[in-house]
């Protein structure tokens, strides 16, 4: 069976610049973007493990845990998304 892999959700937060970027924000925007591309290749697979479940090809539990590693991925994505807004927001409000 497939492990849910974390790791590179959670390499968002580490404070590391990654290798020929600044430090200055383009190290979590490529991040971010990796995440986000990331999270689309799951749905995607859910989608195709959805049809292999109908077609016979795999096994319902397979096909379950898919579905949920694609949910839980977006999810993340979402609170990650949520969190981003409310900095935003907060920043928006700081008096100069």
């Amino acid at each position: 069976m497939d492990k849910i892999n974390f790791q590179s959700m959670g390499e968002i937060t580490r404070n590391e610049p990654t290798k020929g970027t600044t430090s200055h924000g383009s190290g979590f925007a490529e991040k971010l973007k990796e995440s986000i591309m990331e999270v689309n290749l799951r749905q995607q697979n859910a989608d195709q493990a959805i049809e292999k479940v109908i077609s016979g090809e795999l096994g319902i539990h397979e096909g379950m845990l898919k579905i949920q590693e694609a949910d839980i991925s977006l999810r993340m994505l979402l609170q990650v998304r949520r969190k981003v807004m409310d900095a935003y927001t907060e920043i928006m409000r700081l008096q100069l």
